[in-house]
């Protein structure tokens, strides 16, 4: 009977708790965000309340996709789970250009007609998020510098809780000013801040989501390695010419942080088996020291009349 590989390296747990911890924290933000900005008639908090929605979203197809990398089975998924991560990425693109573009329309509508905004009530769920955030992003940031190949999904997330950080704070300075200045009698002034930061917002996500899509929407598709990546390979394979005597077909693709290279090598019949494997170790480290997170394969090809 065959059984499952399982291998789970230790980013991929620290990571997958970052997603738990990211899950827990959203769900009572969404709500505090969604309920703060119908009761302050705030148009950045709706533009907020939907930010917090997509990473509700996100954050479970996260983890969906990170237990499917930690499982490693090998015979359901042979080159691994990353493209998952990809996809999370691709589908945040995906909800924020629509969010986007309904916040930005709003956004001027109230520009010309500025409703009253209560600031005070807003900068309750604001301060909140940033404190949460923080918390989160020093937390991604410790995992990445102890990663030497640090996930796609880490590198984004970590971004993404930085940029929250600072969108957040914004808010709270922008919130502060309004606050000011409605006291002292400039409403009309005071009440077109909050359209003017859902403004900004609404095209960071646009910008967000338009940039994801493209370049998660070319990973999702097997493509080759790049031309500096496929360069080392090539190198690699000069360093150690006398070890073989022909070379047949290369493929290389990427997974997630995975980088795949197969390599058709010819041998003669006086070329073992175990030549051919201490010669796969030898170039495998010395690929891996420029690739991290390489899987490397040889596929040794015999002459015709050899055994």
């Amino acid at each position: 009977m065959i059984h499952e590989q399982t291998v789970v390296d230790a980013e991929s747990v620290q990571l997958y708790k970052l997603l738990r911890w990211g899950l827990a924290v959203e769900v009572p933000i969404v709500i505090m965000m969604v309920t703060s900005a119908v009761l302050a008639g705030s148009a950045a908090l709706i533009a907020m309340a939907a930010q917090s929605g997509i990473a509700l979203v996100i954050n479970g197809f996260a983890m969906y996709a990170m237990r499917q990398v930690m499982r490693e089975n090998a015979y359901n998924f042979p080159y691994g789970a990353g493209k998952l991560e990809n996809f999370s990425a691709f589908l945040c693109g995906a909800l924020y250009v629509p969010s986007g573009l309904f916040i930005l329309f709003d956004s001027v509508a109230r520009l010309i007609h500025a409703p009253e905004v209560g600031y005070l009530l807003g900068l309750i769920p604001v301060s909140i998020t940033f404190l949460s955030g923080a918390v989160l992003f020093v937390f991604a940031s410790r995992l990445k510098r102890r990663t030497h190949n640090p996930s796609p999904l880490l590198i984004s997330y970590r971004a993404d809780y930085l940029i929250g950080m600072l969108t957040d704070g914004g808010v709270i300075v922008a919130f502060a000013l309004a606050t000011v200045l409605v006291a002292l009698g400039e409403p009309a002034l005071g009440d077109r801040i909050d359209p003017a930061v859902a403004l900004a917002i609404a095209f960071y996500m646009l910008w967000v989501g338009v940039s994801l899509v493209r370049h998660n929407f070319r990973a999702l598709m097997d493509l080759p390695l790049s031309e500096e990546e496929q360069l080392i390979v090539t190198r690699v394979l000069a360093r150690h010419y006398a070890d073989y005597d022909l070379v047949g077909t290369l493929h290389t693709r990427s997974s997630g942080k995975r980088r795949f290279v197969e390599i058709e090598l010819g041998f003669d019949g006086e070329k073992r088996v175990e030549h051919v494997h201490v010669l796969s170790r030898h170039m495998e480290q010395a690929l891996a020291a420029e690739l991290p997170g390489l899987h490397f394969r040889i596929v040794p090809v015999w002459g015709p009349d050899d055994e």
